[in-house]
């Protein structure tokens, strides 16, 4: 069909197409472009130039002019001739430029809408009489109909660059992936449009937490590794002590049971002492009782003896009255003369009787004295036998108290060195079984460092960034400066 573009026709001639009518007046569309589109461009780039994204892109009034000329050449040349390609191919480079240059599609269309609107008023102004405003119908619609088919294949040109923006995106994101899953941490995604940057600087900001993440547990993987070997270590050490100690205890433990065993020796003696000092003291304390009878019987000798003295001496003045008697007898005797010589004689025989008769109670008397005097040095030495034995029974009964308090704490020294022993016991079983986990601890040390150093040989196998430049901080887009040291390797 003549007037359209080859390009999607086919999808164009089932909705519709520009025909032959509208061919007609392109003409007439043209003068009316030329004459009144630059003051629509005026208002367009006025606008522009106020408009706060837009002005950006556009931001002098050199390249408004120069923007402002290319539109309207282009337009010109959009109704010189038939829609065709080349029209199609003008529009597409239109929107790849606007693409490129980063002005949305929003802005494009209500700027295309406000020129639109400046032509087709000034137009309708244009045409007073009845017959023109028949043509002026025709005019406007091929104008809007053909502004929509150039404005189509300029948005499908921002559709095609985005398609191809977002399909360079997710490859250079694929690429990036599979490289950071080969273990790669320094991929990047080089330069991107600005409707991606905050893409990129999201997967660069993962990129680098990674990297962290992997620095972080390589540090943690050869502080595991490192506190296992120290674990390995203390744990071989705490093993020998533990043997040591196991050894000292279970000599302990022996010595202790011979020292138990000594110790209820002791309290068997000390109670034989014990029943034995009570013997002592009670035969003693008979010892004692028999000098206390002892004494009394000394002193009732004692009395006796006085009592005997006081009888001689009764008889030594019977024996001196007696011997005056015979002495007074043989005076008269001898005055009697013959008749008394009898009586002279038994006077005589009286008074030597008398006379040994005081003899002998002076020999009595003296053995008496000296018989009293051994009798109270006997009755002395009894009182200080007594007085010793006392002491004796004294020092005894206090010997006795300490045997039975030796005995007593014997018997519980005895028991607290069973209770000890039985402690000891359980010390020495625990220690063994606590040099059996010292083992398993020092076993799982072993396997924790096998761990660690399996975990740095799989960290091991990335590559990131040094660690100085992961901590600076990251560009606009994600990216890194300058600073990109050379890779450091997980060890």
């Amino acid at each position: 069909m003549q007037g359209i573009p080859t390009t999607k026709r086919a999808r164009r001639e089932t909705v519709t197409s520009i025909d032959s009518s509208n061919l007609r007046v392109f003409p007439a569309i043209r003068a009316m472009v030329a004459r009144y589109a630059p003051r629509a461009l005026e208002r367009l780039y006025a606008a522009i130039a106020a408009h706060p994204a837009a002005s950006k892109i556009i931001p002098t009034q050199e390249q408004r002019e120069r923007a402002s000329s290319a539109q309207l050449q282009h337009w010109l040349s959009l109704f010189e001739s038939s829609f065709d390609d080349a029209a199609v191919a003008r529009a597409t480079k239109i929107g790849h430029i606007h693409a490129r240059v980063g002005l949305e599609a929003d802005l494009y269309i209500s700027g295309y809408a406000l020129v639109l609107e400046s032509i087709i008023e000034d137009t309708l102004k244009g045409f007073a009489l009845p017959w023109q405003r028949r043509g002026q119908a025709r005019a406007v619609a091929t104008l809007v109909k053909t502004a929509l088919f150039d404005m189509e294949a300029a948005l499908g040109a921002y559709f095609e660059a985005e398609a191809t923006q977002r399909n360079d995106i997710i490859a250079a994101m694929s690429k990036a992936m599979g490289e950071v899953a080969g273990g790669n941490l320094r991929a990047q995604l080089g330069d991107v449009p600005p409707a991606y940057k905050q893409l990129a600087a999201d997967f660069h900001n993962m990129r680098h937490q990674i990297s962290n993440l992997v620095i972080q547990m390589t540090d943690a993987a050869h502080g595991v590794k490192s506190g296992a070997h120290e674990i390995s270590c203390a744990a071989n050490d705490l093993a020998n002590r533990t043997e040591q100690q196991a050894a000292s205890v279970a000599h302990i433990s022996e010595v202790m049971r011979d020292v138990t065993t000594a110790i209820a020796t002791t309290a068997g003696n000390a109670r034989d002492v014990d029943g034995s000092v009570a013997e002592v003291s009670g035969h003693a304390s008979k010892g004692g009782r028999i000098m206390d009878s002892t004494v009394v019987a000394m002193e009732k000798i004692k009395d006796s003896a006085t009592q005997i003295a006081q009888i001689v001496d009764v008889i030594d003045g019977i024996a001196f009255q007696t011997n005056l008697l015979a002495l007074n007898a043989g005076v008269e005797a001898a005055r009697a003369g013959e008749a008394g010589k009898g009586f002279a004689v038994v006077a005589s025989e009286v008074r030597a009787l008398a006379h040994r008769t005081t003899e002998s109670a002076k020999n009595i008397k003296s053995l008496i004295v000296t018989s009293n005097e051994d009798v109270q040095h006997g009755a002395d030495l009894v009182e200080q036998m007594r007085d010793a034995l006392n002491q004796i029974i004294g020092r005894l009964d206090d010997t006795s108290s300490k045997a039975g308090d030796i005995a007593s704490f014997s018997e519980q020294q005895s028991e607290s060195m069973v209770a000890l022993n039985a402690q000891l016991q359980q010390i020495d079983l625990n220690t063994q079984q606590n040099a059996a986990m010292v083992e398993e601890s020092n076993a799982a040390a072993r396997g924790l460092s096998d761990q660690a150093a399996s975990m740095a040989g799989i960290v091991g196998q990335f590559s990131f960034e040094r660690r100085h430049t992961l901590r600076d901080g990251t560009s606009a887009d994600g990216r890194r400066g300058d600073r990109m040291a050379p890779t450091d390797r997980a060890a």
